[in-house]
């Protein structure tokens, strides 16, 4: 895929253990038949490049958010760190955001206006507490590179 500038990506059914290993773990079904057994053959998705931003829709709990996601292109490491994360509750939408620092601040327009709060260093977050936000679940994971 080289034609795309960004990439969201949607759980399915069986939920991988990570993100990191969502993210290897994609795979697309063909229109070809498996001679055997006439089941749809799949195909993995790969990336010619590393995206410049990855996006995560987040369905269950049962995952645990990979803090950064890495990528070999033309022997070098390309790394996308978590940038953002959105959450979701009572019909309103609040996020998290990464500072270049690893500080996290809070973002709520309707309660914080136009500023954002600081909620301390991304280290301290351990994957549970990245779930729930102020009575909002996780529904979005941004990465981006670094």
């Amino acid at each position: 895929m080289n034609d795309r500038l960004d990439f969201v990506l949607h759980e399915k059914e069986e939920t991988p253990k990570s993100t990191s290993q969502w993210l290897w773990s994609l795979e697309h079904e063909t229109h070809e038949e498996c001679p055997d057994c006439s089941c749809a053959l799949k195909q993995p998705i790969s990336f010619k490049s590393a995206p410049n931003v990855l996006v995560f829709e987040i369905n269950s709990k049962n995952i645990k958010i990979s803090k950064t996601l890495k990528f070999v292109q033309d022997s070098e490491t390309v790394v996308l760190d978590i940038r953002g994360l959105i959450y979701h509750g009572d019909f309103h939408f609040t996020s998290h955001i990464i500072g270049n620092d690893n500080n996290v601040w809070y973002h709520d327009g309707m309660m914080t206006g136009s500023t954002c709060e600081n909620e301390g260093d991304f280290d301290s977050f351990s994957t549970k507490k990245l779930f729930k936000c102020k009575g909002k679940r996780l529904l979005l994971v941004v990465y981006a590179r670094v």
